[in-house]
């Protein structure tokens, strides 16, 4: 079976952007890197959970994309999955989890990125 995919799994933990008192900020946060990234948003949707933290989903041309914030602890979990070849995939999820690191101040990470349907 050749590869469907790859996919990044981020979490980032103890987070201490502003960006996080504002989901507009954060929301714009998460294009800007899924866009950095060279993937294209073509629908979204967003969901805020009482006393649980908001949900961002974006199909991309290239699959799909979410964010969750858990606002209380600072904790910020992204999932993104692209169809192609890790080779041409690994990059721009590198640079999702670069991004997103810095902008939102985050002191712990961890990162895995997976390829998918080998």
């Amino acid at each position: 079976m050749q590869t469907s995919g790859v996919s990044l799994i981020l979490d980032l933990f103890d987070c201490r952007s502003p960006a996080l008192a504002n989901e507009g900020i954060l929301e714009q946060l998460f294009v800007d890197a899924l866009q950095f990234a060279g993937f294209d948003a073509i629908d979204h949707l967003s969901h805020r959970f009482p006393n649980q933290g908001t949900t961002f989903v974006y199909i991309l041309n290239q699959s799909h994309a979410t964010l969750h914030l858990f606002p209380a602890s600072g904790f910020v979990s992204v999932d993104v999955y692209s169809c192609g070849k890790p080779e041409a995939v690994r990059p721009a999820l590198e640079i999702i989890r670069g991004y997103l690191t810095q902008k939102l101040i985050a002191r712990s990470v961890q990162a895995q990125i997976i390829v998918r349907g080998e």
